[in-house]
């Protein structure tokens, strides 16, 4: 039978893992056997001094900082032997083990990780905290009541402004930072470094360097092996990222600011009260401008309502509030597919009645085919216009993952040429066009996502969603 050590207040159940200089048990209180606890136990006799003042590190951030996505810290003792570290106990194990078991995981999954870390990393940047070891060991998760990340082991945590240098190695070489791993000096962009290295791994299933050897991984990064990154198993806003934060030069890599605003990790429609606020709003100015007869405006407000609510429906714990919402959103979802097809028909509508005009016409409603006869002489325009068309036909049809990918493209390289075209009558319609192009890609984001949405039935409407009955959304 297995001796465990004795931690005062707290019955040791088993061991659920082992460094090179403590061990992790699961644990609980012993007048409470169901609220289980991860405790550390650091055998003193094997710290160094620099290994004490990590564990020192450790538990001042831990202690100090409590964040949804931050393992919590309990509490904290120590005897002659031992430190004993105790934790919340996160039930899913770490990213590592997760991503091992299915081998690769999809986009939608790898994106919850990814909002999920930058929430972390953004409140341990507000604080001036560096992780330095950023690794899917060291990512925990819980299960219930939903699927949620968690960073522990702070050992290795560094208090670093923006402007400091390090110049001392931290971290395991595989997900480190190459100025740390080759140059051993170092600023607070080698996180990110490591978080591109994460996500890499969630998306393909191994590390972008993995290597049978510390030498070898050092000889690939001294080379600077280009980073395979194929172009048609990830969307192009995650290709964007990956590229964004694996660059080698932490001069050229992206930056926090950067990181926190990017599309693919999308902040701003993380689950939360904000969120569900901002959905609640748009959806009463939805309903609003559906029966003014103001269709177009409607639909726009019903997408950016559902863009809010649809990510917050899905994180609900409660399961009588999680149908009764998805519900609700499924009336919504049906009422701006209604609307689109309503404006969508007048769109094209529009555009055979004026495929025949001026190119020096001045309606708004031509712009598309204005443009194409503007650009017939400008190749790279006339081919970028015409993707983005061709998206806008897509939305048309209801195919609503090409019509993205099109706009996509399309506006990437409009965006491009923009910079360099004069100041006229093109490149004021080339402005006026962008806006609406990106407004329709947003909108066939929404319609891709709730075409996906699985939604059941529902007993009764939540509470948020009482005045807004269903007869409210009914063309007049």
């Amino acid at each position: 039978m297995a001796t465990f050590p004795q931690v005062e207040g707290y019955k040791i159940v088993k061991n659920i893992g082992r460094g090179s200089t403590s061990t992790v048990y699961l644990a609980h209180a012993k007048n409470e056997s169901k609220n289980m606890v991860a405790i550390k136990v650091i055998q003193r006799s094997k710290l160094s001094k620099s290994a004490e003042n990590a564990v020192v590190t450790e538990i001042g951030v831990m202690q100090k900082f409590k964040h949804k996505h931050i393992v919590q810290m309990i509490d904290f003792l120590w005897d002659r032997k031992n430190i004993y570290i105790i934790l919340e106990h996160c039930d899913g194990g770490d990213l590592s083990t997760f991503i091992k078991n299915h081998t690769k995981l999809p986009e939608k999954i790898c994106r919850k990780f990814m909002q999920q870390l930058a929430l972390a990393l953004q409140f341990l940047r507000s604080h001036n905290v560096s992780h330095l070891d950023l690794k899917p060991q060291n990512l925990l998760l819980m299960r219930s009541p939903q699927l949620t990340l968690k960073v522990g082991d702070f050992g290795l945590a560094k208090f670093m402004s923006e402007k400091t240098q390090m110049e001392n190695i931290r971290g395991s070489p595989l997900y480190m930072a190459p100025e740390m791993l080759l140059h051993s000096r170092y600023d607070v962009k080698a996180d990110l470094w490591s978080v591109g290295v994460i996500a890499y791994e969630c998306i393909y299933g191994r590390a972008p360097y993995a290597s049978d050897s510390i030498k070898d991984l050092c000889e690939k990064v001294k080379k600077v092996l280009p980073i395979e990154i194929p172009p048609n198993q990830v969307s192009s806003e995650c290709r964007n990222l990956l590229l964004g934060l694996l660059k080698h030069d932490p001069s050229e890599r992206m930056g926090y600011t950067e990181f926190f605003k990017h599309p693919f990790v999308d902040l701003d429609h993380v689950p939360s009260t904000e969120s569900y606020e901002k959905g609640l709003v748009a959806i009463h100015q939805a309903v609003k401008l559906d029966s003014e007869k103001q269709y177009k405006a409607a639909f726009c407000k019903y997408c950016i309502g559902l863009q809010y609510l649809i990510p917050y429906s899905q994180n609900e714990s409660d399961k009588i509030k999680k149908e009764a919402l998805q519900l609700k959103l499924k009336e919504y979802t049906k009422r701006a597919e209604e609307l689109k097809a309503i404006y969508v028909s007048k769109m094209k509508s529009n555009s055979d009645e004026t495929s025949d005009k001026s190119p020096t016409s001045s309606n708004d409603d031509d712009r598309s085919p204005t443009l194409l006869s503007l650009c017939q002489n400008t190749p790279q325009l006339a081919s970028a216009v015409e993707i983005a068309l061709s998206g806008q036909m897509y939305l048309v049809e209801g195919q609503y993952e090409a019509a993205v990918e099109k706009y996509k493209v399309g506006l990437n390289l409009l965006e491009k040429l923009l910079e360099k075209e004069p100041v006229g009558v093109r490149y004021n319609l080339l402005i006026k066009q962008v806006t609406e192009w990106k407004s329709q890609c947003e909108n066939a984001q929404v319609l891709l996502q709730t075409k996906d949405q699985k939604v059941d039935q529902a007993i009764d409407v939540t509470d948020g969603f009482s005045s807004l009955t269903k007869d409210s959304c009914v063309i007049q």
